[in-house]
This record gives C-alpha cells, structure tokens and sequence, in this order.
C-alpha cells in the first residue's frame, strides 16, 4: 500500500509539474513576444542575432496623435548557431521566444555576401514562424536597424512592416515573403529579389527607409536596384497595382497616371532550337496629371498619343530590366529559368548546366496594352 501511495504521489507532482509548466508557457507575461529578428555574422564566425520584443512587463506608451503604443525592448546575442543564440535570451530575460507575433525577419550585408541556407533552414523548421512574415536585406548590419531610437523610443518593427506591406500600392516597393523565399530558393536557380532597408538621420530624426530592391544569385547578394527600377521588376513580378506610373510627355511636359490594375503573363516557346521568352503587360489606369496642363481639353486624340507613350515608355524599361538582370547582374530573380523548367523540361536538362548562358541571349519580346479608364471632362468657357 505504501508503495502504491509513493506511485500515486508521483503521479500527482508530474501531473502538477506539467499543468504548471503550461500555464507558465501560456501566460503572455512568461513569453517574450517577439517583433522582428535581425542576423548578422560577427568575424569569428558566431551568428549575432538582434530581437525587437514587446516589453510586456511595462506600461503601453502614448504616441503624439494618442494611440496606445507597445513599449518595446531590443536584446542583442550571440550563438554558434541562430537557435542557440535566439535560445540564450531566456537566460537574460527568463522568459520563452515567441516567434509567432514576429513582424519583419531582416539579413545584415555578413549573411547575405555569404550563402542564406541555414538561415533559411531555421526559420522553416520552427513551427511557430508565420511563413507569410516579410523578409529584408540590410544594406549594412541588421542590428542597427532593430536597435535604432528616435529620442526613447525604438523604431518598431510593425511599422518597417507597414512600409514594406504598402507595395500593394506603391510599385517602387518589393515586397518577399518566407513562403515565396522558400519556394525560390527550392527552384532550380535559387534567384530572388528582396526589399533593402537602409538607416537615415535628418535634423536629429533616425529612420528607416526601404532604399531599393537586393538582387541575389543563388541565395548570394548581387546587385541593388532603385525604387523606381522596382517598379518593372514588380511588372515582370505581375505585382503591380494601384500605383502610380509618371513618364515624359511632349514639349516637356510629364504624365501621371494612376495604374488601378495591371496583369503580366508569360510564356516561353522554342524558336529555331532557342528559347523565345513573350512577356505581355495590360494596364487600366487614369490620368492623375499633366505638367503644364492640357492643350486640347484631352481629346481622343490626345488621350491616345498618351497612351501610345505609355505603351513605349512601359516596355522600353521592362526590356531594360530584363538586360540589368541577365547582362549586368547575372540574377534570375523574376524565373523565367523556372519558366523554362515547366514549360521546356527537356530543353531544361539538356542546358541546366549553361542555364546563365541561356537567360542572357535569349530573346525577349515585351508586349505593353495600356487603357486610359477616365479621360478628363472638358472645359467650359
């Protein structure tokens, strides 16, 4: 009887020890609630890894226009590995990662100058990563970008989000997901693109700005494109909507528009034993402005010469894209190599080998269709 007593209370103590460890796990105030995650690689070769938390053991702050803001804490380490270096906080904290809130996964120039795997590894081998987190390329070191104040105050890796997250309606923004990372890295080429986050000071004030766009070769950083060279890579991405398109007009003057929808489609087709790549762009938009101001009351006529501009103007840089990244910078970020591969699988395995080859002198027709929705009203003397 004693024995089956002393059995019984062990039960009960790990019965207790697990509930208890649970609620401890649960309670928010045991979790460090992360916000962003920043890797960079120190010269010895550790990881150093910079996290943006939630402080949940202070009160929230109260922004200028009177929201409740979040205050936060940012903590720096360091690890053989990204685990065990995200995994050492508890030690300074004493609380669990909790990685499903994260905002923004951002990768110092160290980790992209070099090859991405593992770090591409962990963040999918974790269960409680969301795979639709955004990813972002430092243009220097990932730790001053989390680690960057504004007076008391971190700049927060929600609103690094929001602005990458705004490419929905600005084409000059890119915009890379965990998922969509992974599926490129898992292609063939392993080319992609990235948005690049750059830390700015004017009269005092610290920001962070996505400067551009980081082209990689085979998970290695190549090239960065501008904001408004984007804008085509966000063509050829058929990414593009609601954003605004400007362009030189006649007489000096320039044309916004206003891009409400646009679809790209692809295809690729052997010719003469060589691949021919056929990229078709159809834009709806609306005339925002004219420098100077309209001459003619917009008449068809004009509306049309507009529109014919567009049409050039749009497929000259798309052409102009696609020589940057096969000539210039050697990336496939926008994979017609995988286009290829669905399209042409033999083709593909007979030239995997010379596939940079290929992409280079192969040819690529641009088609551009462009609908002016709205053409103005006339004037009334």
């Amino acid at each position: 009887m004693r024995k089956a007593g002393i059995i019984f209370l062990a039960f009960l103590i790990a019965i207790f020890t697990f509930n208890s460890n649970e609620i401890y796990k649960k309670d928010i105030r045991n979790r460090l609630v992360i916000q962003g995650i920043g890797i960079d690689i120190k010269e010895g070769g550790k990881y150093s890894v910079t996290i943006q938390a939630i402080d949940t053991n202070a009160q929230a702050a109260t922004s200028s226009d009177g929201a409740s803001q979040p205050p936060l804490k940012a903590y720096n380490v360091e690890g053989d590995t990204i685990y065990t270096a995200i995994k050492s906080v508890t030690e300074v904290e004493g609380k669990i990662p909790l990685y499903s809130q994260n905002r923004i996964i951002i990768l110092g120039k160290s980790i992209t100058e070099q090859n991405m795997a593992e770090v591409i590894d962990f963040f999918v081998r974790d269960v409680e990563n969301s795979s639709s987190v955004y990813i972002a390329a430092a243009e220097k070191t990932a730790s001053e970008i989390l680690q960057a104040k504004n007076g008391e105050e971190y700049i927060s890796a929600r609103s690094i989000e929001t602005g990458i997250s705004s490419s929905e309606y600005d084409a000059r923004i890119f915009k890379m997901q965990l998922y969509d990372l992974v599926n490129r890295y898992n292609s063939s080429t392993k080319d992609f693109a990235m948005p690049l986050l750059s830390l700015k000071e004017k009269d005092g004030e610290k920001s962070v700005e996505i400067s551009g766009t980081a082209l990689f070769n085979s998970t290695k950083y190549r090239e960065k494109v501008s904001k408004d060279e984007t804008i085509f890579l966000n063509f050829l991405y058929d990414t593009v909507d609601n954003t605004a398109l400007s362009y030189d007009y006649e007489d000096g003057k320039k044309v916004s528009l206003n891009v409400v929808e646009s679809k790209t489609k692809r295809k690729v087709k052997l010719k003469d034993g060589n691949p021919v790549f056929y990229i078709q762009i159809k834009m709806q938009a609306d005339i925002a402005e004219i420098s100077g101001g309209v001459s003619s009351a917009m008449e068809t006529k004009e509306v049309e010469k507009i529109q014919l501009i567009g049409e050039k103007y749009v497929e000259r840089e798309t052409k102009g894209m696609i020589y940057s990244l096969y000539e210039k910078y050697s990336s496939d970020s926008v994979g017609f190599g995988r286009l290829l591969y669905i399209c042409e699988k033999e083709f593909f395995r007979e030239n995997e080998k010379k596939l940079d080859f290929i992409l280079q002198n192969s040819n690529y027709e641009v088609e551009v269709s462009l609908e002016i929705r709205r053409i103005g009203h006339e004037f009334i003397v």
